[in-house]
């Protein structure tokens, strides 16, 4: 046994003896010739490729890859015949490393390659616009000598840039490659690629030059494994480690190089990535429509890209994520617990061009909460990346005083209630574009209670729907309280989400109100200019443009309001069955009819308000009919009009009368003292004075046998001008039960009536019947013998009746 394991190891010894001779001589051999060696390989080389070769020289390593030899060329070059056109050598590297392995070289008679190094340089393959291609040089032109093929050489790559350019087909890879290892296994014809210790940096991977490049200026990092089938040509992997900018992703792919359109089909998937670095792997025209958005919290993403469509030189892309309890920032403000399923794909209708225009960014059962306002949503698409439409289903149950950070208004706060909404919306993201933009559902109130902030006017118990129908808000059966009066309203805004897409056009806000009591009280402070003090809330709502165009349209805009009251009430004055059509439009409130009935008669009234800046006063003009009206209830609803020379105790009659009157308001509603001017033409029938004092100071000075306690009259009618403080009337003809006289003359709020007063004498000897007052004969009738009296406030503050031969009361009135 001993001897047999002898003659074993001399024979072994031998060989290997043997075997370093040979590498001995080789060594020899190699080192005489190199010169010769490197113009072989040259020339071989060359005439294989059919090119342009440039070796610049060769220095062989006997040791750097032991018992290898390795022939180290320098300065290699490989160029095509259409060089001189596209300037793009297919290889140009500082140093090329050729490893020899000496043991299968002299086992099977061949020179077997055992790796491949190439450092400091570039590879181009280069395709132009019509298919001419460079890499023409690396298909064999002539064939090799023939015998049994050797396995594929190792791979390596330092500091190299590789370049593949497809101007054909509109793809630009570009990658610079600082180390890479590649291990060449060979089943049959599946060669199987080991890739090893990859370090490289992308500086394009665009599918379509067009849109730009995925992972520009990322770092590849990872060992994974490539299969390519020599036969059918396919590159595949499956569940490919790699690491982008030191992320974790997996890649699982299938590549057809020879097959044109160049289709493949790839699946990525990654967990826990911050959202803007997965953002800044897509191609620019996708990534900057994404990044108007941000997630706080790590997602998982799982992405497909199938270039497999024979029409369409642009891969189909379709990315999932999923997120929950995120903080989301979007356009339109940022969404706090946020739960959902995300997607997003580049071909929203099959069959049509991918790209912006056809891209779809959808979420399904979207929950989260606005500002603290809570949303749900089952469906959110986000269509045509170029131009944004949404379309969304929103749900919410929420307390009214959300919606103030929300919406951001200046006009309208919310301070109680609870609202349930339930709306559709279709429409642009962009505040340019109105196209198309439809609303529907509605909003449904309970115990809603707001204040209009300008006029600090306060709305309470609102209970009521509010509807959307495409463009316009309709108010259907809400109630809702001002003061102490309860209103119903029904109304329409016209255009209204028009109008928070900044279109302006045609809107319109149209109300009517009805009420079984309406107090004019609780609605004053509107006819006032805005209070100094209105609160200016934080605005920083999302939505604050578009509702900055509601605060104007309430506080500026055209709002129409038809009102129906049972019973109307403001201070002492009361009617019934009021009808009014009022506007409000900019500074202006013009109220263009009010009509009610008082006790048996009637008042209709024209009027216009405008409300002027903080400070000052507000002009404004009526023009009123009566009808029949009850004097004492007329007088003593408005205060006897601020004089006491005659008050609702003294009159009885009906009232019919034209007013014309301008003047100026207070904010309180309030009339500013010495403002008013205008005039008075009126009718008083069946009229009555009752223990009026001056009829007293008559009688004492002219009809001393008359009972002047309760008068009766014959119809009355003149015509009176109003100025500042004196109520101005033209000569008037009062025929009653007890005389005719003619009075004219004046009243100033200030200093009272100062009246001239012509008494017939035919009053001596008349004995009227006490009960029926004789027909008026005219203001200008002649009253033949009379006597002037003078009647106006003494010293003392009360009425004095005296002879007035010489008419100086009327010389005043003309001198005025």
């Amino acid at each position: 046994m001993n001897k047999t394991l002898r003659y074993l190891l001399r024979i072994a010894g031998v060989l290997v003896g043997l075997l370093f001779l040979l590498w001995i001589g080789l060594i020899a051999y190699a080192l005489l010739n190199k010169a010769t060696l490197l113009e072989k390989a040259r020339s071989a080389l060359q005439e294989r490729i059919g090119g342009q070769v440039r070796i610049g020289n060769l220095d062989l390593s006997f040791f750097r890859h032991f018992p290898n030899v390795t022939a180290r060329f320098s300065d290699v070059l490989l160029r095509d015949s259409a060089w001189p056109q596209h300037q793009h050598d297919l290889l140009r590297v500082a140093g090329a490393d050729v490893s020899c392995n000496i043991l299968q070289t002299l086992l099977t008679f061949h020179v077997q390659i055992g790796e491949i190094d190439l450092e400091h340089g570039q590879i181009y393959f280069y395709t132009d616009s019509t298919g001419y291609s460079n890499t023409y040089l690396l298909k064999h032109q002539k064939p090799g000598p023939p015998g049994k093929s050797g396995n594929a050489p190792d791979i390596g790559l330092t500091d190299i840039r590789w370049i593949l350019e497809r101007q054909d087909r509109h793809k630009l890879f570009d990658l610079d490659i600082h180390r890479l290892r590649c291990h060449i296994g060979q089943d049959r014809r599946l060669l199987h690629l080991q890739i090893r210790d990859a370090g490289i940096v992308v500086n394009s991977l665009a599918f379509n030059t067009e849109k730009g490049s995925f992972l520009k200026g990322k770092k590849l990092t990872g060992n994974f494994l490539v299969d390519y089938n020599t036969a059918s040509k396919i590159v595949q992997f499956n569940e490919a480690m790699v690491a982008i900018d030191d992320h974790p992703f997996v890649f699982s792919g299938r590549f057809f190089p020879t097959v044109h359109p160049d289709p493949f089909f790839l699946k990525i998937a990654t967990d826990d990535i911050p959202f803007h670095l997965a953002t800044a792997l897509l191609a620019p025209n996708i990534q900057q429509k994404i990044d108007v958005y941000d997630i706080d919290k790590p997602i998982s993403i799982r992405a497909q890209l199938d270039a497999g469509a024979a029409d369409d030189k642009t891969p189909q892309i379709v990315v999932h994520l999923n997120l929950d309890n995120a903080s989301v920032l979007t356009p339109a403000g940022r969404f706090t617990g946020v739960s959902c399923k995300g997607s997003f794909s580049n071909e929203g209708q099959r069959g049509e061009p991918r790209g912006d225009e056809n891209s779809v960014l959808r979420f399904l059962g979207f929950s989260g909460q606005l500002q603290n306002l809570p949303l749900r949503a089952d469906t959110i698409t986000i269509t045509n990346l170029k131009f944004p439409r949404l379309a969304c289903d929103l749900h919410s149950h929420f307390p009214l005083e959300q919606l103030n950070d929300v919406t951001g208004s200046q006009t309208l706060q919310f301070t109680g209630g609870i609202g349930n909404m339930n709306l559709h919306y279709k429409g642009p993201l962009s505040e340019n574009d109105t196209a198309g933009t439809a609303v529907n559902g509605r909003i449904d109130l309970d115990s809603a209670t707001l204040v209009y902030l300008p006029y600090a006017f306060r709305l309470t118990n609102g209970k009521g729907r509010l509807l959307f129908k495409d463009q316009d808000l309709l108010i259907e059966q809400l109630s809702i309280r001002a003061g102490n009066t309860p209103i119903a309203v029904r109304g329409i805004a016209k255009n209204l989400v028009a109008l928070l897409d900044r279109n302006t056009e045609d809107v319109g806000l149209d109300l009517n109100l009805t009420t079984p009591h309406l107090d004019l009280g609780d609605l004053a402070v509107l006819a006032g200019h805005p209070t100094a003090g209105a609160p200016t809330r934080s605005n920083r709502s999302p939505f604050g443009e578009s509702f900055a165009r509601i605060d104007r349209l309430l506080k500026e805009g055209a709002i129409h309001i038809g009102i129906n009251a049972g019973d109307l009430k403001f201070q002492k004055f009361a009617g019934a069955h009021a009808k009014a059509d009022l506007v409000f439009d900019d500074h202006e409130i013009r109220l263009n009819r009010l009509t009610l009935e008082q006790g048996n008669g009637s008042i209709e009234l024209k009027a216009r308000l405008d409300r002027k800046g903080s400070g000052a006063n507000n002009p404004v003009s009526l023009e009123s009919h009566l009808d029949q009206v009850d004097l004492p209830t007329l007088f003593m609803a408005f205060n006897d009009f601020h004089q006491d020379a005659i008050t609702s105790r003294n009159l009885k009659g009906k009232l019919s009368a034209d007013i014309r009157l301008a003047g100026a308001m207070t904010d309180k509603a309030k009339m500013v003292p010495n403002s008013l001017k205008g005039s008075l033409d009126f009718t008083i029938r069946d009229g009555q004075l009752v223990d009026f004092a001056p009829m007293e100071k008559i009688r004492v000075a002219v009809l001393k046998n008359k009972d002047l306690s309760a008068v009766k009259f014959a119809e009355l009618k003149n015509h009176l001008d109003l100025d500042s403080t004196t109520l101005i009337f033209q000569r008037m003809e009062i025929r009653s039960t007890a005389f005719t006289l003619y009075a004219e003359g004046r009243y100033d709020l200030r200093t009272g009536p100062d009246w001239s007063l012509q008494v017939p004498l035919s009053n001596l000897s008349k004995n009227q019947n006490g009960g029926i007052p004789p027909d008026s004969r005219g203001n200008d009738s002649k009253a033949g013998p009379s006597v002037r009296l003078r009647a106006r406030r003494g010293d003392d503050g009360k009425l004095k009746v005296s002879w007035d031969p010489f008419k100086k009361a009327l010389k005043k009135i003309k001198h005025r």
